[in-house]
């Protein structure tokens, strides 16, 4: 095996709306397959599995930058000034794509399509860096073979 081709958290590179994020300090995701046995009379066994659905899911936790919110960023739909307002900047919030590169060989290593926010949450410690935590949903996700 060649040496070097290991890649690791310091060579990854975060990116959001083609933008590389700042202070990313952890990401992960995932990919789901649903599987539904289908179980039929006069056989104790399963006769097989069928794909019922298939979900990604993305979480990244962020050192957070005073002045750098969700909302300023284009994450998360800001509240307006009225019920209403609130629910139309939330239906018309667009889509995000979600790209890690690998730093050292400018290679992308996986692309998150069709991204949403879904939770983002923060936690304030007397005597630490104060970080945020943001949970996404996505419509596929593709590594590096398939890019």
């Amino acid at each position: 095996m060649e040496k070097g081709r290991v890649f690791t958290g310091a060579r990854a590179m975060l990116m959001l709306k083609g933008t590389k994020v700042g202070y990313a300090t952890n990401c992960s995701g995932s990919e789901e397959l649903t599987w539904e046995p289908i179980e039929v009379l006069d056989n104790i066994q399963v006769e097989e599995h069928v794909p019922t659905g298939y979900r990604v899911t993305f979480s990244a936790s962020l050192v957070r930058i005073v002045g750098e919110t969700v909302k300023t960023l284009g994450y998360w739909p800001s509240q307006g000034t009225s019920p209403e307002e609130h629910l139309k900047n939330i239906l018309l919030q667009g889509e995000l794509v979600a790209v890690i590169v690998d730093s050292k060989t400018k290679r992308t290593i996986m692309t998150l399509e069709q991204v949403k926010l879904a939770s983002h949450n923060f936690a304030i410690n007397a005597r630490g860096v104060v970080g945020q935590d943001l949970t996404f949903v996505a419509i596929r996700m593709k590594d590096e073979s398939e890019i």
